[in-house]
């Protein structure tokens, strides 16, 4: 009798931790290169879920499913958490094989897991927040705060405080959600100001105060005591201190950007700078490069001088002719102004407001010649 494949706990290139099934026959090997990481098949096939007494049929766990090698993955979209009992279960009876029959149900296998701490990894840090300037309107919308490794969740509200010049911390200055608002990493958390604190004529304010004023110094601080998901302590404590200056009412404007215009024939960055910043995370995604024909240039994104530059190195050296530089008007500025609209706190729905989204377009040229023109 062919011996069952066997699972074991392993960690991706980046450090994630997953599972891998090995020990699969010739034949099942076969089968699953024909797979696609989005066959809606893998579920069936290699089931994660969180184990928990008296309870079998928990949901399983999201995540991507891929072939490494000749292994079967599952790499979680969240981290897995210490201490906590996983349950994996591989059933290659649901894996068809080349020759078009089912595979024997008898090499199934389940397995269970205690996710130890990571002792051997890097202790985990702060490893930036933005907005990154060192002065910020009164009216500022939200940090972002990005962990070099996945953080755990149900305490982040408990480990970020905001102290006053005075060392003082600021109650209730931020907006705490039931969920916190994580990236599907564990890497960002997305931490908004209270709005009803932000706007004038609203409650919160009126009775508290707003969160920020005008001509002040504050710091922001995160714990070292907060734990990541492998269940170890932050390596230090963190502080960014800034000052706040007068609240921004105007919404950006895409026509006050200037972009400069790489050669041709090189993989030189397309550079826009705008005359404040903007939101970090939403210039990664809601700007974009396309060709005559309307077809997207891809290529690496990155932001630099405080928000107010943004870089775009294509893949493939640019060639000549022309290009538009498209923006999605729900592109904010750090108050949360878009290029649509100022910014509109609804105290019901202050994170999933919705506004139209349209594009606008900012045209260039890069001609045949090494002059680099700009616009």
């Amino acid at each position: 009798m062919p011996r069952a494949p066997s699972i074991e706990l392993a960690r991706a290139a980046d450090g994630a931790r997953c599972f891998e099934v090995l020990g699969l026959r010739s034949e099942q090997r076969q089968a699953l290169a024909a797979w696609a990481p989005d066959d809606a098949r893998w579920p069936e096939l290699l089931r994660v879920a969180v184990a928990c007494d008296g309870m079998e049929d928990r949901p399983a766990m999201l995540g991507a499913y891929s072939l490494v090698g000749e292994r079967p993955r599952f790499t979680p979209r969240f981290a897995l958490q210490a201490h906590l009992r996983y349950r994996v279960e591989f059933r290659p009876e649901r894996l068809a094989t080349a020759g078009g029959s089912q595979a024997s149900a008898s090499g199934s296998v389940m397995k269970e897991f205690e996710v130890a701490p990571a002792d051997d990894l890097p202790a985990t840090e702060v490893a930036a927040v933005y907005p990154s300037a060192a002065a910020l309107p009164e009216n500022l919308l939200k940090f972002y705060l990005h962990f070099s490794a996945p953080m755990s969740r149900g305490e982040a509200y408990e480990r970020i405080h905001l102290l006053g010049a005075d060392g003082r911390s600021i109650e209730r200055a931020f907006l705490e959600l039931g969920e916190e608002l994580w990236d599907p990493a564990g890497r960002r958390f997305t931490l908004f100001f209270d709005p009803g604190r932000i706007k004038r004529g609203l409650k919160p304010r009126e009775e508290l105060g707003p969160a920020l004023e005008s001509g002040r110094r504050y710091t922001l601080v995160v714990d070292a005591a907060w734990r990541d998901a492998a269940d170890r302590p932050l390596a230090a404590e963190f502080r960014k201190s800034f000052d706040v200056g007068p609240p921004d009412d105007q919404p950006p404007d895409a026509k006050s950007w200037h972009i400069e215009v790489p050669s041709a024939g090189t993989l030189d960055p397309l550079l826009a700078r705008f005359p404040e910043p903007l939101d970090h995370a939403l210039l990664q995604r809601l700007l974009s490069v396309v060709d005559c024909d309307g077809a997207t240039i891809e290529g690496e994104v990155a932001t630099d001088q405080k928000e107010t530059r943004w870089q775009f190195r294509p893949y493939e050296p640019w060639r000549p002719g022309a290009y538009q530089l498209l923006a999605d008007t729900v592109l904010e500025d750090l108050v949360g102004n878009n290029l649509a609209r100022p910014f509109e706190v609804d105290i019901q729905r202050p994170v999933t407001r919705e506004v139209p989204r349209q594009t606008v377009a900012l045209g260039f040229e890069i001609p045949c010649s090494n002059a680099r023109p700009t616009h």
